[in-house]
């Protein structure tokens, strides 16, 4: 697995593709109103990557497997130097339950380290879909601080984990 920090390797379409691809369970699950709505917060999220590549397209990176784009990681860094939030961590289907979303957070981690964030912020909903992420980001080491409404699923909260970076020399 490497990792290229530069979205700007990939054809405009296939961020939101690789998400559509990643959620295809979770979207099979809601009305065609709200799947169509996440489909469009992906697709506007990709022209923000490739419309300004000094900002939304510099917060996140590719994973390629050989040649193959098989994910990708990203992070909101605005919150400097208080808290780096993770963004987007995705593995292609055909890739996940091999720890290669948790290298992409501990990219993430590294790179939140390097820049001096004091810590960092992850928020997943509390639908059995997103299980598998809860897990990883407590196996990483970040400890859920609170709940919020959920704003991509009206009847699930969002999780709130949080990881202290300060003082911390790992990564």
């Amino acid at each position: 697995m490497t990792t290229r920090s530069l979205f700007s390797e990939c054809a405009r379409g296939r961020i939101a593709e690789i998400l559509a691809e990643v959620y295809a369970p979770l979207l099979a699950t809601l009305s065609a109103e709200k799947a169509e709505e996440l489909l469009g917060a992906w697709r506007l999220y990709e022209a923000a990557i490739h419309d300004e590549p000094d900002t939304v397209g510099s917060a996140g990176f590719l994973t390629f497997l050989d040649d193959s784009i098989i994910g990708f990681g990203s992070w909101d860094p605005r919150g400097w130097p208080d808290v780096g939030h993770i963004g987007h961590n995705c593995i292609r289907p055909s890739y996940q339950r091999r720890g290669l979303g948790r290298l992409q957070v501990e990219v993430i981690l590294g790179y939140l380290r390097r820049k001096g964030f004091r810590s960092a912020c992850v928020r997943t909903d509390e639908h059995p879909f997103f299980t598998p992420a809860r897990q990883m980001y407590v196996a990483c080491g970040f400890q859920e601080v609170g709940r919020e409404p959920g704003t991509l699923l009206d009847d699930c909260d969002t999780v709130v984990y949080e990881l202290e970076l300060s003082g911390d020399q790992t990564g």
